[in-house]
């Protein structure tokens, strides 16, 4: 009996499961080696010892809870408890099954328990559970319809968000088959898919059009062959997903880029694309027609000579960096030097250049265009000197010149004596060879970097610049003008080939000399001191040389006194506004140009001409141009209430130094709104001469406020020095015809021609033409016969006070152009 005692205890002992008894105190009174192991403890320091004495109190409480559930049981008792792995830190799971221990008399004796360990059950338990919970999310947020079928066809299973999406509701799918269910060719198109996962264990692309009620949805097939057993027919998972919003956006990619294709073939330009190895990708037929397909060609694939190479490489260079260039160069194009304004611009996907775009225009005829006009506009056409505009410009640089540098300059103003003794006695076409003569002389007898003009008739203009490095200056300009008058008075040989007729002639010349040096003084009042100093040479008796004298200075003590009363006139405000009518072809009034008038209380009327260059110097100006907008928006506000002027347009003449002034824009659109005059009806006269700074600033200024409706003329059009290049981008409504140009249209070839070209330059940019000045009608037929729609002169009506100007508009309303000219 002891040898079987021993060989349980021996067998307890070694058993591979913990194996513990407790006395029905709670006390342990065996443990095994693998009871001890796993509560990492010997058994001399288990026995006799309780839970608390072992465990923390969170799991001694579970555990003596556990042996007061077995003891109420009285029999049998499982529980699962997680305990200190004490090998390695972490926790294990065991599943403890409980008895009670009953000696003979049936009474309770102790507590048996035998332990598993199913932490790893436990852990593969809890990964599938977590695999379950995956599926199951991601079946919720599938958003494909998922079905199982058998290779027949058969639906076997269905999971879905979108009911809507499906042909038939899940209940009614199972069972049957898909062409049971679906339209024929759809059907197929299953059948097909089903196949080829059979064969090839998935199938993907898949595509069919269906009708459901209320739209017609685009669906794709994803098939993949599900494992089954040997004794199942072949079972499928078929994803079906709703592709019909990207079969829209296909559909609408292919008609953008059928669009764009017709627009990019069509277009009046070179365009192209490029990779980013410089493969060209893309072209219209433009390209083709001018160098021949280009489509898989780099740059130095072409016929591009080694400068235009090397340009073509640096500018591609900058734009696969990210930049976009705009350039003008010149090209062979079939033959022909052509001139091209090319544009290139990187192409971006998602922030990533992916290659270039170009469009080159063909830009020949525009600068041949451009040529001319500057040529009309800046240059006299007999002698080809630079005419009286381009005159005071240069005169202008010469002055800030001379006050930059501290250097004197001189002016000088040359007129032939006798000359219309000359023109009355052999003609007009003598007097243009003597003036043709005397240009080339003027040239030969000045250094580089001086300006040779005609001032216009028999007056010529030499500006000298830095006469002081050869010491006294008024000494050089002495020197200068009289080597001129030197070369003038040699004679000329004028003849007129047609008649044989040959003149020697000899010219003689008054010249006036102005000396400057940049400070307080303008062009203009330079150039009068020099014809005073003309005048004062032929009253010398001609054939002489005079300089200004300063006794001449009156006139500047005229100016500091008019200074004064012009700063006095705005503070009392001395001003009114005329009206000058601006008519349409049909000779209805569409509006009129606001002219400032000054009332002197002592001189009477003051014209502009005496005090806006004056007020512009003085910044006099800014107040002065507020009051003239405030008064022009005023009157609007009050033509805008009647039915028969609400249409009217009032232009005002806006000078640089307002227009410049930081707070122009804020202070227009507030006076648009506190007078409620409509900002349609104002039009801002701007002049040429606010084009030569900062084009890019009165660019922005004027879009800024074309953005509110308010409308820009560019004033005596033709007058100034602005390239055509910034006319095309400034946000004008009309170009305005100087006067200068219409006074002589009808005689003057030069101004004829101007005319004709401003006409023709406002029509191809859909800008209106409006002709200042029209006195007479043949003007105005004249004018009419170019393509100019809108006038405006002295042949409609003078500048008129506002009662008399609306009481001009109630005569003459519904009179035609014919009945005015009357």
């Amino acid at each position: 009996m002891a040898d079987a005692t021993i060989s349980r205890e021996v067998l307890l002992e070694k058993l591979a499961a913990p194996v513990f008894v407790k006395n029905p105190d709670g006390v342990y009174r065996y443990a095994n080696e693998m009871a001890c192991l796993m509560f990492g403890r010997p058994g001399s320091e288990i026995i006799g010892r309780s839970d608390r004495q072992l465990f923390g109190s969170e799991l001694a409480a579970r555990m003596k809870a556990c042996d007061d559930r077995l003891l109420a049981d009285g029999e049998h008792h499982a529980c699962e408890f997680v305990l200190p792995d004490f090998r390695d830190g972490g926790e294990r799971c065991y599943w403890i099954v409980r008895q009670v221990l009953r000696n003979a008399e049936g009474q309770v004796v102790g507590l048996s328990s035998v332990a598993t360990d199913i932490t790893e059950r436990k852990r593969q338990e809890g990964e599938l559970v977590a695999l379950k919970n995956k599926f199951a999310a991601t079946l919720q947020a599938l958003p494909d319809l998922m079905f199982e079928l058998d290779i027949e066809g058969r639906y076997l299973d269905c999971h879905t968000q979108q009911a809507v999406l499906l042909a038939a509701m899940p209940d009614n799918l199972i069972g049957r088959t898909v062409h049971e269910v679906l339209p024929p060719d759809v059907a197929d198109t299953c059948i097909r898919a089903l196949h080829e996962a059979l064969d090839n264990g998935i199938s993907t692309g898949q595509q069919f059009q269906l009708a459901l009620p209320g739209s017609t949805r685009w669906f794709e097939l994803s098939v993949a062959q599900k494992v089954s057993g040997d004794d199942h027919l072949p079972h499928f998972i078929v994803l079906s997903r709703d592709i019909t919003d990207r079969k829209n956006a296909e559909h609408a990619l292919r008609e953008s880029e059928s669009l764009m294709r017709a627009i990019v073939d069509n277009t009046p330009v070179e365009f192209w694309a490029r990779d980013m190895e410089g493969r060209c990708i893309m072209e219209n037929a433009l390209i083709v027609e001018h160098w021949g397909s280009l489509l898989g060609k780099r740059p130095q694939d072409t016929d591009l000579d080694p400068e235009e190479m090397a340009l073509w490489q640096q500018n591609n260079q900058r734009v696969y960096a990210g930049e976009v260039v705009e350039a003008e160069v010149d090209y062979w194009v079939k033959g022909q030097r052509r001139v091209f304004n090319n544009v290139i611009a990187p192409i971006k996907v998602d922030g990533q250049i992916i290659g270039i775009v170009g469009f080159n225009q063909d830009i020949t005829d525009r600068k041949r265009n451009e040529e001319e006009i500057h040529r009309l506009a800046f240059y006299d056409p007999l002698t080809h000197l630079p005419n009286r505009r381009l005159m005071f410009d240069r005169l202008d640089h010469a002055l800030v010149g001379s006050a930059r540098r501290q250097r004197h300059g001189a002016l000088l103003l040359i007129d032939l004596d006798h000359f219309k003794f000359l023109n009355d006695t052999h003609g007009h076409e003598i007097g243009d060879r003597l003036l043709v003569e005397v240009a080339q002389r003027l040239k030969s007898c000045i250094r580089q970097g001086d300006t040779a003009a005609r001032l216009g008739g028999d007056e010529f203009v030499v500006i000298l610049e830095d006469i002081d490095g050869a010491g006294d200056s008024s000494a050089q300009a002495e020197l200068i003008a009289e080597n001129i008058q030197g070369a003038l008075n040699h004679p000329f040989h004028l003849a007129r080939r047609a008649e044989g007729f040959s003149l020697d002639y000899h010219c003689a010349s008054s010249i006036g000399i102005a000396l400057f040096n940049g400070a307080g003084i303008t062009a203009e009042e330079l150039l009068r001191r020099a014809d005073t100093a003309m005048y004062q040479a032929k009253a010398a008796g001609r054939n002489t040389l005079c300089f200004f004298d300063p006794a001449m200075q009156a006139a500047v003590t005229q100016r500091a006194a008019l200074e004064v009363d012009l700063r006095k006139a705005i503070d009392e405000e001395q001003f009114h506004l005329s009206y000058q009518v601006q008519m349409d072809e049909s000779g209805r009034p569409t509006g009129s140009e606001a002219l400032l008038r000054w009332a002197h209380p002592a001189h009477g009327m003051i014209p502009p001409a005496r005090f806006i260059s004056l007020a512009e110097e003085t910044g006099m100006i800014i107040p002065l141009g507020r009051w003239v907008l405030a008064t022009a928006c005023r009157q609007l506000a009050r033509w805008s209430q009647r039915p028969e002027t609400a249409a009217l347009t009032l232009a005002v003449n806006i000078s640089a130094r307002q227009f410049r002034h930081p707070g122009f824009v804020d202070e227009l659109r507030h006076l648009l709104a506190r007078t409620g005059a409509p900002a349609g009806c104002l039009k801002l006269e701007l002049t040429e001469s606010m084009l030569l700074d900062d084009i890019e600033s009165i660019i922005g200024r004027m879009d800024e406020l074309k953005g509110i409706g308010i409308r820009f003329s560019l004033d005596d059009f033709g007058t100034g020095y602005s390239s055509l290049a910034y006319l095309k981008r400034l946000p004008l409504n009309q170009l305005k015809i100087d006067q200068s140009f219409v006074r002589d249209v009808l005689t003057d070839p030069s101004d004829a021609a101007i005319a004709e070209t401003i006409v023709a330059l406002g029509n191809s940019l859909g800008l209106e033409v409006i002709a200042e000045g029209v006195e007479t009608d043949d003007q105005r037929r004249f004018l009419a016969d170019l393509g100019c729609r809108n006038y405006q002169g002295y042949l409609f009506s003078q500048p008129l006070p506002l009662p008399e100007f609306e009481a001009f508009l109630h005569a003459g309303a519904g009179w035609s152009v014919d009945r005015q000219a009357q």
